[in-house]
């Protein structure tokens, strides 16, 4: 692998750029849009499981003071109630939620969704994975498209 492409799996795992913005710049460089395409979905869905587990301790930490303990607690027992529908949709939720290239509907906010949601980390991986994929594909024949 390249440092051309090194690059694009890092811009993938950035919060701002991330596959949506990965994809068109390595084309751009006139990269291979394949091996684009394909170091941006891995980069994009490898970052998905220590955002997860980050968020979870943020969650963890903000129910200790007292500021934000109130609406952590309201928010976990409304996740709660809603269990055991909510793991049935959740995976499609994830594929949705990245695979439709929209501003702030990647996998940075994905992971935080999941972390709420109490997801399994394969389940979250796995939703990434399939989201990204959907989401390569669509930004990959936008941006060729254009070019």
């Amino acid at each position: 692998m390249s440092v051309e492409y090194l690059k694009i799996m890092l811009l993938s795992m950035v919060p701002f750029t991330e596959l949506r913005g990965a994809i068109p710049i390595g084309i751009a460089m006139d990269l291979n849009p394949i091996g684009v395409y394909i170091v941006s979905v891995i980069g994009s869905t490898i970052v998905s499981v220590p955002l997860v587990l980050t968020f979870r301790h943020i969650l963890h930490f903000l129910k200790t003071k007292q500021i934000f303990a109130k609406l952590v607690i309201k928010i976990d027992k409304k996740v709660n109630s809603g269990i055991k529908r909510l793991k049935n949709v959740s995976i499609v939720g994830i594929i949705l939620f990245i695979g439709i290239p929209l501003p702030t509907t990647g996998t940075w906010t994905a992971s935080a969704v999941a972390s709420i949601l109490k997801m399994r980390i394969k389940d979250t991986l796995l939703g990434a994975l399939l989201g990204n994929m959907l989401s390569g594909i669509i930004v990959s024949a936008i941006s060729l498209h254009l070019i």
